[in-house]
């Protein structure tokens, strides 16, 4: 087994094992034996708050700086998939479930980490590798580890990211409308109150009165995505439809918070409807799962969705972190710029509540996560190696 090959085979075991939010056992046990194989001792840390969730972590060192690496293990579903959902490879493509979102990210450190100590290297501070659990569904791993390593010096998150180092990340707001009208036959036109047409409106105007361009803190200007995940209403074709349920996601940035946007989007639904006779649109705050059912109030899933919410952030391009991994990428040929993570990710908790230096980086590309065709592009999971392999040394050091 050359080099090449060696890294290759942290990839090809994580994907090889389905890990789908919630049923994680055998990725768990998987993820286990590779830290140990690579000379790390580990631990379990159960997940307060949802029975059977674990982090699983391997440790290197016992000294400052320390640095966390994590990853979540689950995958979204395999439901549509095009390709071998456990692995195949097509010329320089990895395909497979977690390819990309982020077996791939979490594979590309464990690599590094194994040249590192079959090298010898012995490390100045402590290295943390996390796995963490069910962050396609209840966040619950990244709320844990935020909870274990409020201590770390920094936190780096292995989602893709392109190979580029990515500082921020965008808040997720899990919007509900809800539209009222009257019920009545479908014959009778001109009396309003449709509910499914009063939905429509608002949630168009939504929309379009969300979807802007912002500036970002050390990132730039960047477009906000306002998506229409579910709808439902009426109950049948010679009905009216009496009310009528829009879930979208609303994606925001640092400066901006759930209760300045709910601020914004409570008037842009009245006013959207304000000339429709008999319907009127009420905004809350609710997350389906991957089944489109509501997380129950009170639930672990609603605290962390609703409750607390999940957040954006942004990290100064000044951090000791980000100036390792963006002289790391350099180093390998690639693009050393500031860029944003597209989406959220588990390192937000301790960013947020703890104010622990935090980025992301990995080897995949966010256009690929959650598709019928994952891959993750070989040559680019190589480079991710690479860097990861240079930047643990330069934050670090060595002894």
């Amino acid at each position: 087994m050359d080099e090449r090959e060696r890294s290759e085979y942290f990839l090809k075991t994580l994907v090889a094992v389905p890990s789908v939010s919630g049923d994680e056992a055998a990725v768990v046990a998987a993820f286990d034996r590779l830290l140990r194989e690579i000379g790390m001792r580990t631990e379990h840390r159960p997940c307060e708050g949802v029975p059977g969730a674990v982090n699983v972590e391997g440790r290197l060192g016992a000294a400052r700086p320390k640095l966390c690496i994590a990853g979540h293990i689950d995958t979204v579903p395999f439901d549509g998939m095009t390709v071998d959902p456990l692995g195949e490879q097509r010329g320089n493509r990895y395909y497979g479930r977690g390819t990309s979102d982020m077996k791939g990210g979490i594979a590309a450190a464990l690599a590094a980490v194994d040249k590192l100590t079959r090298r010898g290297v012995a490390l100045n501070g402590e290295l943390v590798i996390i796995g963490t659990a069910m962050e396609e569904t209840l966040k619950c791993g990244g709320y844990q580890l935020a909870k274990d390593h409020r201590d770390a010096d920094a936190v780096v998150c292995a989602e893709p990211t392109d190979c580029r180092v990515a500082v921020a990340a965008t808040g997720s707001l899990p919007v509900r409308l809800d539209a009222y009208g009257s019920r009545g036959h479908s014959s009778v036109p001109g009396r309003g109150g449709n509910a499914i047409l009063a939905a429509q409106r608002a949630t168009e105007a939504v929309v379009n009165g969300l979807t802007e361009t912002i500036d970002v803190p050390y990132v730039g200007k960047r477009d906000r995505a306002v998506n229409v995940g579910v709808i439902r209403g009426g109950i049948a074709q010679p009905v009216v439809p009496q009310h009528c349920t829009v879930w979208l996601d609303v994606r925001y940035f640092v400066g901006e918070n759930a209760e300045k946007l709910m601020g914004r989007i409570r008037p842009i639904c009245q006013h959207a409807v304000a000339q429709m006779p008999g319907v009127r649109v009420e905004p809350s705050l609710q997350r389906l799962d991957y089944e489109g059912n509501p997380y129950p109030q009170g639930s672990f899933g609603d605290f962390i969705h609703v409750e607390r919410g999940m957040k954006a952030f942004a990290t100064s391009p000044s951090e000791p972190v980000v100036q390792a991994f963006r002289r790391a990428v350099k180093a390998t040929g690639g693009d050393d710029g500031i860029d944003m993570m597209r989406g959220w990710g588990d390192v937000e908790f301790i960013a947020t509540d703890h104010g622990t230096p935090a980025i992301y980086f990995g080897p995949g590309s966010v256009a690929m996560a959650h598709t019928e065709d994952e891959y993750i592009d070989l040559d680019l999971y190589h480079q991710g190696v690479a860097v990861y392999e240079r930047a643990i040394v330069d934050f670090l050091g060595t002894r």
